[in-house]
């Protein structure tokens, strides 16, 4: 379908989509890291009673300060409404909550329904290419089509429009957020052909950092860089300087995530801005941030915000982990910078590694 249609579509789900009326208590469906990302948000926005779960590891647990229960106790509850917040089970809860006779509806469907206005804002933003995408991922996310998303998938993430692919003489410093084992900073090194100032890598995990700065060594060595080109910081980036803990319910080491619940049993990460961080090391020129930090997009750009503007850097910036980003961080990041040009593509075939690029 064209994005005319998926858009049209999209419209008569809204229209369709019951909402949680104002006796309802509320419930989150799904205790992963996007439950718990959207509950870190929809705390502030709704009053959230607790998220169910049908594992029984997770049951009894306690998420972004929300009780985890398990869908039996729904029924103890009074006129309970459900946002479903797991997209790859989608079909498989629905059927579940239907059986129980439990009044629910996407998660994504309800954000895109009570914020229509922005993301129809950032639709009339795009060019034909990234319409397509960006109405078919939605379509997708808010009806639970798992398969559909390979339709929109795109290779070479980070790396797949021309001014991302020819790196070589932009003049400035690289910036990887979620560097994880190098995989970023080895293209930059290749797109670059070596030829660039500096690579700061921010890695928050243990393991994943040891790997990225095995890598690099590897990387100097064999594209002759210079001793200190890539620097290795074990730090997340955020809204603000401070300490936080790593969540627990994360299901590897390439989805580790950061809360600002305060936790006893996981380990802490230093989280710096990144206006303070080149503020320090008075760099002139921040040429290129790439993020995909699980989730913390939205804190990291506003403690890049004096950076961005000045600096106008090339984005690429992941939109998927949270349904808000989706139209929030295109929103905000042409507050800071007017005249940038938004590109959005898709490089998975499931609900994951939406990104949004911004250039000039």
């Amino acid at each position: 379908m064209s994005h005319t249609d998926n858009w049209n579509q999209i419209r008569e789900l809204i229209n369709g989509i019951q909402l949680p009326a104002e006796g309802n208590e509320l419930f989150l469906f799904g205790a992963g890291l996007i439950g718990a990302l959207a509950a870190s948000v929809l705390r502030d926005k709704l009053n959230i009673t607790a998220i169910c779960d049908n594992s029984p590891r997770k049951q009894g647990t306690t998420i972004e300060g929300l009780p985890c229960i398990p869908p039996d106790e729904l029924a103890q509850h009074r006129a309970p409404f459900v946002l479903v917040s797991t997209n790859k089970y989608y079909q498989d809860v629905h059927q579940q909550l239907e059986q129980m006779k439990i009044p629910h509806c996407s998660l994504d469907a309800y954000v895109v329904k009570t914020n229509f206005e922005q993301f129809e804002c950032v639709y009339s933003s795009l060019d034909d290419s990234s319409k397509d995408v960006f109405s078919g991922v939605l379509l997708c996310r808010m009806t639970g089509d798992i398969r559909g998303f390979e339709q929109y998938y795109t290779p070479n993430q980070y790396f797949c429009l021309p001014k991302f692919s020819w790196l070589q003489n932009r003049d400035g410093v690289f910036v990887d957020c979620g560097a994880f084992v190098g995989d970023t900073v080895e293209n930059i090194i290749k797109y670059s052909m070596a030829i660039f100032r500096e690579i700061c890598a921010f890695e928050p995990t243990e393991r994943a950092f040891q790997a990225l700065r095995k890598r690099g060594a590897f990387l100097t060595h064999i594209w002759a860089l210079t001793k200190g080109q890539i620097v290795y910081e074990q730090k997340g980036v955020g809204a603000k300087r401070g300490v936080l803990a790593f969540r627990e319910n994360t299901a590897d080491l390439s989805t580790t995530s950061l809360s600002n619940e305060c936790s006893t049993a996981g380990d802490t990460v230093e989280v710096i801005t990144l206006d303070e961080y080149f503020a320090q090391r008075e760099a002139r020129n921040v040429a290129f941030i790439k993020a995909d930090i699980e989730g913390s997009e939205w804190d990291m750009l506003h403690g890049a915000a004096e950076t961005i503007r000045r600096c106008k850097p090339l984005l690429a910036i992941c939109l998927y982990h949270n349904i808000y980003d989706l139209y929030r961080i295109p929103l905000y990041l042409k507050e800071l910078v007017p005249e940038y040009q938004f590109h959005i593509r898709h490089h998975s075939s499931r609900d994951e590694e939406t990104v949004l690029y911004c250039e000039l």
